[in-house]
């Protein structure tokens, strides 16, 4: 398997008290574990100085906002499985990545095991600013 990975920055509100940013999480979270060894994300909260420069240097319009290789993909808009696949394996760091995503786009969000998703993706946990 190869160490390339793709990269994915979420941004929103706040995971935590925003539904929809909530449901954004979501989808990344829920894919299965065969496409969470291809990728790196990461949430970035406008209510954290981090969040508001990551925002800003991606050029954020609207919230929540899925970025795939500092692409804007879904801008409040929450994909579809098949959706999400395709548009990871457009941006995929190689042929190998690209074809691994493109044979397991009928495989499906793996919603039986969101909570522990969530929780490895560290949703709300750079919402806050200690103060």
């Amino acid at each position: 398997m190869t160490t390339e990975k793709i990269h994915i920055d979420v941004l929103t509100l706040d995971s935590v008290q925003c539904a929809a940013c909530g449901y954004m999480m979501e989808s990344i979270a829920a894919l299965p574990p065969e496409i969470q060894g291809l990728i790196d994300y990461r949430e970035w909260s406008i209510k954290t100085p981090s969040g508001v420069a990551r925002f800003t240097a991606l050029k954020g319009r609207v919230l929540p906002t899925i970025c795939i290789e500092g692409d804007l993909v879904f801008q409040s808009i929450i994909p579809q499985y098949e959706e999400l696949i395709d548009a990871l394996a457009e941006r995929a760091p190689s042929e190998a990545v690209r074809s691994r995503l493109l044979a397991l786009r009928e495989a499906g969000f793996d919603f039986d095991r969101i909570r522990e998703n969530l929780e490895k993706a560290g949703a709300g946990r750079n919402t806050r600013t200690a103060g």
